[in-house]
This record gives C-alpha cells, sequence and structure tokens, in this order.
C-alpha cells in the first residue's frame, strides 16, 4: 500500500502544478504514508480504567482492534453492544481488543462510570482530548477503528466497526 502511495505522490508531482499546491500534496503524503497498510503503528502509551499505564508495546504477540470513541460520540455508543459481541465471539483468539477514549480530560471521571455501567471489557484506555493519539493516527472522525498485526504494523487504519462485522458476516476476516 505504501508503494502504491509513492507511486501516486511521484505521478502528482510529475504534473506542472502550483509550487504551493505541491507543497500541499507533498504534507498530505507524508501523514498517510505513516499510517497506510503495512507501515508499522506510532506508539502509545495511555491510563487504563484500572489506574496503570497500557503500551502498544506491551500488546505486542496479538493482533489489536483499536475502537476511538468518545462518551459523547452517539455513534460511538451504539457500537458498544457490538463490541462486546465481537470481543465474546474472539474470546480465544490472538486479539485485544482496546479501546481509547478521546473524551476531554475534564470527562475521565464520566469515562470512568462508563465503563463500569457499560461492563465495557477489553483494554479500556484514556487519551483524552489533547494527545498525540488521534494526531498520529489521523483521525478524523470518531468512531474509527483501526487494525494492528501482531508485529505492531497496521493493517488496515480505517477497519470495519464491530456493528459492521456483525451484520455483514466477515466475522473470520478479523484475524
Amino acid at each position: 500500500a505504501t508503494a502504491n502511495l509513492e507511486s501516486v505522490y511521484n505521478e502528482m508531482m510529475n504534473y506542472s502544478i502550483d509550487e504551493k499546491y505541491k507543497k500541499e500534496i507533498t504534507e498530505k503524503f507524508e501523514i498517510l504514508k505513516n499510517i497506510a497498510k503495512g507501515s508499522l503503528s506510532p506508539t502509545f502509551e495511555y491510563e487504563n480504567v484500572n489506574g496503570g499505564k497500557t503500551s502498544l508495546e506491551s500488546l505486542k504477540g496479538k493482533f489489536v482492534y483499536i475502537d476511538v470513541w468518545a462518551t459523547w460520540c452517539g455513534p460511538c455508543k451504539v457500537q458498544i453492544p457490538y463490541m462486546k459481541q465481537l470481543e465474546e465471539q474472539f474470546r480465544d483468539a490472538p486479539i485485544h481488543f482496546v479501546s481509547v477514549s478521546v473524551d476531554n480530560d475534564d470527562d475521565k471521571p464520566v469515562w470512568a462510570k462508563m465503563v463500569r455501567e457499560n461492563e465495557m471489557s477489553g483494554v479500556q484506555l484514556f487519551a483524552g482530548r489533547e494527545n498525540n493519539f488521534g494526531f498520529d493516527y489521523k483521525i478524523q472522525y470518531i468512531p474509527t477503528f483501526i487494525l494492528i498485526d501482531k508485529e505492531g504494523n497496521i493493517i488496515n487504519p480505517t477497519a470495519p466497526a464491530p456493528m459492521d462485522y456483525q451484520s455483514q458476516g466477515v466475522n473470520q476476516e478479523l484475524v
């Protein structure tokens, strides 16, 4: 995927276009190549719901399915029961289900309460809004789902939502 992205970029640079647009294209290319399929995932370490820290490095050896969400996000909340079903379906598979909250720092207690009340399992992390997670992964909207392989490489930076896995019957493609 990165090779395809580079070939498109190189082709675009061959056109005679204004330098301003070349600069803009180059900036967007640099951003996209860092999260392209097959790229090494950006690292992270955030507080988990139990008060400890969890890093991407500590999750290596299993696939990692990341749900980027916030407590105020209606579409994010709709995914919760589907995520629970997905986690149950793959409970014996080599995969970590990681939910990363991008709520405002002031809403951390709201996040912790929601995790408890909804009996959300998997790895529950609080990144907060003022973090590098959204920037590193180029998150433009939530919920966003990301699939990472056992070595920490991005398989899909825009993976299907749990609801989509259930409704489309593509469950076996997750791992």
